[in-house]
C-alpha cells in the first residue's frame, strides 16, 4: 500500500487530483473527464524522474517534477515535506 497525498496538476489551471507514491513510481490521478486521458493517470517512475524543484504558486506549495525524457509537471501539493521526504527515500533528487 502506497502513501496518498492530496495535490493538483498545474497544467491550463489547477487540475485536482491525488498522488500516490508506491514502490517504483508515483501517480498522479484525477476524475477529471475534461482533461487528457495521458493526463487522467499519469505514472512517474522513480528511475525516470531527473529531479525535484520547490516553489510556490502565490502562497500554495508547489514541486515540479523533472523527467529524464525532458517533461515537466508541477503539482501543488499540500503535505508538500512529506511528499519530498517520500521521492527522496526512493532515490529521487532535489
Amino acid at each position: 500500500m502506497g502513501k496518498y497525498f492530496v495535490g493538483s496538476l498545474c497544467k491550463n489551471g489547477l487540475i485536482g487530483g491525488g498522488i500516490t507514491a508506491e514502490e517504483d513510481a508515483i501517480t498522479y490521478h484525477t476524475g477529471k473527464v475534461t482533461v487528457p486521458k495521458e493526463i487522467r493517470r499519469l505514472v512517474m517512475k522513480y528511475e525516470d524522474i531527473e529531479g525535484l524543484t520547490l516553489d510556490r504558486l502565490l502562497i500554495l506549495p508547489t514541486v515540479t517534477v523533472r523527467m529524464r525524457g525532458g517533461g515537466e509537471y508541477q503539482f501543488v501539493v499540500f503535505g508538500r515535506n512529506r511528499f519530498v521526504s517520500t521521492l527522496v527515500e526512493m532515490g529521487v533528487k532535489v
